[in-house]
């Protein structure tokens, strides 16, 4: 497969090339990598895809995209940092290159844990999280020629050292990412949460 990775140099990213790049072709798509690429520009998202020609699979496992503050400290630009970058800007990628992914291939977004277990810095983050869930869940259906749009949803990532309950290592997380490239199926929120539930307890 010819597979498209934004987000390759981060600690999930270099875990996903090094499961892939031994079979598939991988390229890195980035202000820096293999391509120059703003995701959150539909002008630079579509010269990507000119630029490197039909694709398999792209995956956007990105960072930055959303402000950590407490919710007084938040601003509307902090808010629309997360619209823009967390979801507007993988929606796009999907509008975009789906005329550029060949038959029966896929998408493969991120949103995060943060959706289901917020804490007092993520008033910016989980909303824009749970929405990315829902546009897979709601536009994966619709997507032409067998192509799958999937999401992981990763829980904060740690060194090996330190795995537990409600974290991840930089592999466990890649390897959802990879379950959602090589398999065969869509429309589907991969949770790589560290053995927690689906939902948190109630606050008593």
């Amino acid at each position: 497969m010819k597979v498209i990775i934004l987000g390759a140099s981060g600690k999930i990213g270099r875990e996903i090339v090094r499961a892939l790049e031994i079979d598939h072709e991988v390229i890195s798509a980035s202000r820096g990598g293999d391509v120059q690429v703003d995701y959150t520009q539909d002008v630079s998202v579509r010269q990507m895809f000119e630029q490197v020609g039909k694709v398999d699979a792209l995956v956007a496992v990105v960072g930055g995209d959303s402000a950590f503050k407490s919710y007084e400290e938040l601003t509307p630009e902090d808010f629309e940092h997360g619209y823009r970058r967390k979801l507007m800007g993988q929606i796009g990628l999907v509008r975009s290159g789906t005329d550029f992914i060949n038959d029966g291939g896929s998408f493969t977004l991120s949103s995060g844990f943060l959706s289901h277990y917020p804490n007092p810095y993520s008033v910016a983050t989980g909303p824009f999280n749970a929405a990315v869930d829902s546009f897979v869940h709601s536009a994966a259906p619709l997507l032409p020629r067998a192509i799958r749009l999937n999401v992981v949803s990763p829980a904060p990532v740690v060194d090996p050292a330190q795995e537990g309950r409600g974290v991840v290592t930089a592999e466990q997380a890649a390897a959802a990412y990879v379950q959602s490239i090589t398999g065969d199926f869509s429309g589907r929120v991969i949770r790589a949460w560290g053995g927690l539930e689906k939902d948190p307890l109630p606050s008593s």
